[in-house]
């Protein structure tokens, strides 16, 4: 993929710089080839830091890139806190009592309230927790307070990295702004952000959207804007740019307005009037707000002609400790036939761990968890043998949530979900995925709120050549068609010149 011109000139600046990068305009792309480029360029000891938050980004990001990024860290925005600034110089701040092994546990159980109780847990159980508050963030406070009180700490930070890269920051919260831009303003460890705000579906667990806006005006920052989608249509591309300031000056009027159809039902009938304008020969997606919805969703389109696949939740989705990576790891070496012991090594997110490990030792272990299949008690002896050896603690509950999700088959289409034709998923599991076509439920969202605008939004462009929007006739569709109204008026657009509304009685 050849990169246009405002993608050449984001690898070729240099300092540092802000991406505001609409959907579908090769965001990942861009930010790997300047990642290779200046890792390339670079003279001398320091690395890089490449900060995403989640596991499947961090993989992504290393499997495009075509430099060694062994000695760089690329990982999750928890990892490289706990790895890089909590577990090595917690000491020296809080003293010899927390030299110690430390594990993350961010379940129910182990929530606490304040610092002071989460900072007692640290030195009586070993475990790095959370708040009971989702919208607060202990492991970034805690990170924050060493940074500023450990000179170790910073001098190691300023040695070791030359640039920090960090995705999806409009996902960001508070606290982890407030260390990403005491890393850049006062360590002065040049940073490069990319994010889009209108992609902020996790503001209801404290993602605060406004720290990538206030980032955009920071003097020491250069701002660059990708805003032209490569994978849309035109006609879908116009919906998504109508809908924020910001690029509602991409719009264009078209003439051909078979790409989004906007289908006004009270009837329960909707599945089967939905794929009469569906090709069943490209792919397609049911994008939903509930888990429940999108799995009855796909047993109605299913039922009149076109199979849908309903992509559920996993359980060890539930899990959000250290261990979490391990269990989806060996989940997918269980049931994904290509996925070998050497792809387990490369999600190890401890850097220097691969190097530490053998992979006779791991592929001999691994070989004793699938021989254990069958039994779910020596199932977990050998997922725990497994753990022991790479230095992770497992909990009996997670471990149950494992052996469910590799024993019951219903969970295997989460891990291939390329595989099929048409799929059924919550519009929050498609974020970076595209299809041919997508439906929607105008119901799903009202438009009243930023947050609903942000999931309409990343639902919609995941669309390439056409878009459904099922309208039945209730209070939250008639409130979504109001304020859809309401929102091209801004431009002076009316909802005919953007779509085809079909009533159905």
């Amino acid at each position: 993929m050849n990169l246009s011109s405002i993608q050449e000139e984001i690898v070729n600046t240099s300092g540092n710089l802000i991406v505001r990068a609409s959907a579908g305009t090769g965001k990942t792309h861009t930010m790997v080839s300047k990642i290779a480029k200046e890792i390339n360029e670079n003279r001398t000891h320091k690395v890089v830091a490449a900060i995403t938050f989640t596991i499947k980004a961090a993989q992504e990001i290393k499997d495009r890139l075509s430099v060694d990024v062994t000695r760089h860290f690329i990982g999750t925005n928890n990892s490289f806190v706990i790895e890089e600034i909590i577990k090595p110089f917690m000491k020296d701040v809080y003293g010899s009592d927390y030299d110690l092994d430390m594990s993350t546990d961010y379940s129910k159980e182990e929530k606490v309230d304040t610092f002071s109780e989460a900072i007692e847990k640290i030195k009586t159980e070993g475990i790095l927790c959370s708040y009971t508050d989702n919208k607060k963030n202990f492991i970034f406070e805690l990170a924050q307070e060493i940074v500023e009180k450990s000179t170790a700490c910073r001098l190691f930070l300023q040695a070791k990295y030359f640039k920090i890269y960090i995705d999806e920051y409009q996902d960001c919260d508070k606290s982890m702004h407030k260390l990403f831009m005491y890393l850049c303003d006062t360590l002065e460890i040049e940073t490069f952000v990319v994010g889009d705000e209108k992609q902020s579906i996790y503001i209801w667990r404290g993602a605060y959207p406004d720290a990538f806006v206030s980032i955009w005006k920071k003097s020491n920052f250069t701002s660059k804007f990708m805003g032209d989608n490569f994978r849309s249509c035109k006609q879908i591309q116009n919906y998504s740019n109508l809908l924020y300031d910001e690029t509602r000056n991409l719009y264009s009027p078209i003439t051909e307005l078979n790409n989004i159809l906007w289908l006004s039902t009270t009837s329960t009938a909707w599945a089967s009037e939905v794929l009469k304008y569906i090709d069943p020969n490209k792919k397609s997606a049911l994008l939903r707000f509930s888990n429940e919805n999108a799995r009855v969703g796909a047993g109605e389109l299913s039922a009149n002609g076109v199979d849908y696949t309903y992509i559920p939740q996993i359980p060890i989705a539930e899990i959000t400790t250290d261990t979490a990576w391990m269990y989806s790891a060996v989940a997918k070496y269980l049931i994904i036939e290509k996925y070998s012991a050497y792809d387990l090594i490369s999600e190890i997110p401890v850097e220097g761990n691969e190097t530490r490990k053998t992979v006779s030792t791991i592929k001999k272990l691994l070989k004793t968890v699938e021989q254990a299949v069958d039994d779910e008690n020596n199932f977990y002896l050998a997922v725990n043998d497994l753990a022991t050896y790479l230095g992770y603690v497992t909990k009996n509950e997670h471990l149950k949530k494992l052996f469910e999700t590799v024993t019951d088959k219903k969970y295997h289409v989460a891990f291939e979900p390329d595989k099929y034709q048409h799929v059924a998923i919550t519009f929050h599991s498609s974020k970076g995925l595209e299809f041919e076509q997508v439906i929607v439920f105008a119901e799903d969202y009202r438009l009243s709120d930023i947050s609903s605008m942000c999931n309409h939004y990343v639902a919609v462009t995941r669309a390439k050549s056409k878009l459904i929007i099922v309208k039945q006739n209730n209070c939250n569709a008639n409130c979504f068609q109001d304020n859809l109204k309401k929102i091209f008026a801004k431009s002076g657009v009316n909802i005919n010149d953007v779509l085809v509304q079909i009533e159905i009685t």
